[in-house]
């Protein structure tokens, strides 16, 4: 027997209307006739309060109907489909907003993420370089000051790139945060001078200028002690 003549049969015999029925189940005297007629069935959480209202199995109230058990089924899984994909878009945004927060705050902290950080810049800055007779030979640059924009916002560097030739102690770097990409050997007066206004001749004076700076008047980004701001000054 049909789902819906069982419902009907079961009602009538329990002495109730369909709008008692409704009633009970919280919802439209019409849905109960369109169960009744079959154009639509209940699911499966209705399904087990009718059971129990008119005091039948679930078993014996499907029983029969092997139509409507299969749309019952199919019905099942597509939402278990649904609520799947609507936790894996959940996950999928919460981890976007996570890394977005994470990339928005975790910069020129590390060279290999600010490499791949999507949120930071390739910026092309010029730096003066210590004399060759402090670099261990294979020894990278160390806390190096590369002034990256006419604005003297500057970033401290390490990178690797040799002996630098006598007459070119200043390097143009090449970077995204602290991972640098490449580096050329220069002369002072190949860099524009909107640049030199914030760079001293000498490394040594530049060093220690930086961090007096840093010491005590610190223009750097919040939570990094490796991206600041340089004042500019008569240095030529």
């Amino acid at each position: 027997m049909k789902l819906s003549e069982q419902l009907k049969k079961y009602r009538k015999a329990e002495n109730l209307t369909q709008k008692e029925l409704a009633r009970k189940l919280n919802v439209s005297d019409k849905t109960i006739s369109s169960w009744e007629t079959g154009r639509t069935y209940p699911d499966i959480s209705l399904l087990i309060n009718l059971s129990s209202i008119l005091q039948i199995s679930l078993d014996e109230f499907l029983k029969g109907d092997v139509t409507t058990v299969e749309k019952i089924d199919k019905d099942l899984k597509m939402k278990n489909v649904y609520k799947y994909w609507l936790i894996g878009v959940l996950i999928t945004f919460l981890a976007v907003i996570g890394l977005g927060n994470f990339l928005s705050n975790y910069q020129y902290e590390n060279q290999w993420i600010d490499r791949f950080n999507p949120l930071i810049k390739t910026e092309v800055g010029y730096a003066p370089l210590p004399e060759n007779k402090t670099l261990k030979a294979g020894a990278p640059y160390k806390d190096i000051v590369v002034v990256d924009d006419e604005w003297g916002n500057s970033t401290l560097l390490d990178f690797y790139g040799g002996l630098h030739p006598k007459d070119k102690d200043y390097a143009m770097v090449q970077h995204k945060g602290l991972y640098v990409s490449r580096i050329s050997f220069i002369s002072r007066n190949v860099i524009p001078k909107i640049y030199r206004n914030y760079m001293y001749k000498d490394y040594d004076e530049m060093a220690k200028s930086v961090k007096f700076m840093k010491k005590y008047d610190d223009g750097g980004a919040p939570g990094s002690d490796k991206h600041f701001g340089l004042r500019s000054g008569n240095y030529e």
